[in-house]
């Protein structure tokens, strides 16, 4: 039964969700409440946050931290896992669709979340300590990205964060990872 098990499991079909959108806008905390979710419905799964790989400083280049989302990836399915969820900051389609190319997944699933560029300010000023010298430019840059990402080619669904918190935003995208069958293959 083992066997037939594993043969199953190195079969089913990769799939992805890409979770993006700009600071302040709640992936992090949206991710931390899908994969609970999906505990719970045992759907096994993988996740990561890229922000991880591109973390230090200098921040590293789109280019840099996709590679080696690219190369984690791999390893992951090495160890059987089939479904990524994957919060990314992508600040093109160019970006976005290297890390769809990263992932390297037959199904796909990209979700956009948004909210109001004041709301994300506010967010990230009670968020980040004001000692950091980043901050202001953070602040800056996230609202200049609230009003490009969820414009991006490539984003399937855009979701509003505004007065929505993190559960019911993760019950709304595992609800459209269902309906776009990423879910189905990958439940025990």
């Amino acid at each position: 039964m083992d066997g037939m098990r594993c043969v199953r499991e190195t079969t089913a079909m990769i799939a992805a969700l890409i979770l993006t959108g700009a600071p302040g806008t709640g992936k992090s905390s949206a991710l931390e409440a899908l994969t609970t979710l999906l505990e719970i419905d045992g759907v096994p799964h993988g996740a990561i946050e890229s922000e991880q790989l591109a973390w230090g400083s200098p921040l590293l280049a789109g280019s840099e931290w996709v590679a080696q989302l690219e190369a984690v990836l791999a390893l992951q399915r090495t160890s059987g896992r089939r479904l990524f969820l994957i919060a990314a900051t992508v600040e093109s389609a160019g970006e976005l669709r290297s890390v769809l190319e990263a992932a390297n997944a037959e199904l796909s699933l990209v979700v956009c979340l948004r909210a109001p560029a004041e709301l994300l300010a506010a967010r990230l000023d009670a968020r980040e300590p004001e000692r950091w010298p980043g901050k202001a430019g953070l602040i800056a840059h996230a609202r200049e990205l609230a009003l490009r990402i969820p414009g991006l080619e490539g984003i399937d669904i855009v979701l509003d964060t505004d007065g929505r918190g993190a559960e019911e935003v993760a019950v709304r995208i595992r609800d459209q990872m269902s309906a776009r069958g990423l879910l189905e293959a990958h439940s025990r």
